[in-house]
């Protein structure tokens, strides 16, 4: 078996733990996986409560995320295989970590892409792993075309136009917001902001990985 990351042959393991798992990465690359920091409402490694979250709850936007990685230079190989080239399998691997997953919801809500977005890439990489949680997943949001994150600047982010619309009813629901990657935390807030002003009682999110 070779490994989607690395090119390498290596044996799967056959331990109880993963033998109904599809084993895509080898065990040299797997252990490069990073757990998050410790900033309780997001992850990021350093402090218990980091400085930017510090400001999001002086500003009433407090918003609990669970990442359950780093975003280091294997987990950014992986998403440039996984969401950029489209290699779905690889998602597998952290089919377990995902499953363990155990925040208080009534519905999953992955964050959607724009409809350009998602005719370039052909499938949304949050609900694939929203799919992975345990839990009824909702396609609640919608997006509005922009021009890609990755292409903006801090401070460009953080002004932006909320593009997010509810398209479910939400009223006294308990959300799980899904992402990919928790960068400045901006993407989260907006949507968790529009499911608030339609009624959702408690938000909190889930990304498989915390930018440091």
């Amino acid at each position: 078996m070779k490994c989607r990351l690395c090119g390498q042959a290596f044996l799967p393991s056959w331990s109880l733990s993963n033998v109904w798992t599809r084993q895509t990465l080898c065990p040299t690359c797997k252990i490069e996986f990073v757990k998050r920091g410790e900033c309780a409402d997001c992850g990021k490694p350093g402090h218990a409560l980091c400085a930017d979250c510090q400001q999001w709850r002086k500003q009433g936007q407090t918003l609990v995320t669970h990442p359950l990685f780093l975003y280091h230079p294997q987990a950014k190989a992986f998403m440039k295989q996984y969401k950029f080239l489209g290699d779905t399998a690889l998602l597998e691997v952290f089919k377990t970590e995902l499953k363990k997953v155990k925040v208080k919801q009534d519905w999953i809500v992955p964050i959607p892409l724009s409809p350009e977005r998602l005719a370039e890439r052909r499938f949304n990489q949050a609900e694939w792993i929203a799919r992975m949680l345990r839990g009824r997943v909702h396609l609640a949001l919608e997006r509005t075309d922009g021009v890609a994150l990755s292409h903006l600047s801090r401070r460009q982010r953080y002004e932006r136009t909320n593009p997010f619309h509810v398209i479910q009813p939400v009223g006294g629901k308990n959300i799980l917001l899904v992402d990919d990657v928790y960068t400045t935390g901006i993407t989260l807030r907006q949507a968790a902001s529009r499911l608030r002003e339609a009624g959702a009682k408690e938000i909190s999110a889930v990304t498989l990985f915390r930018s440091v």
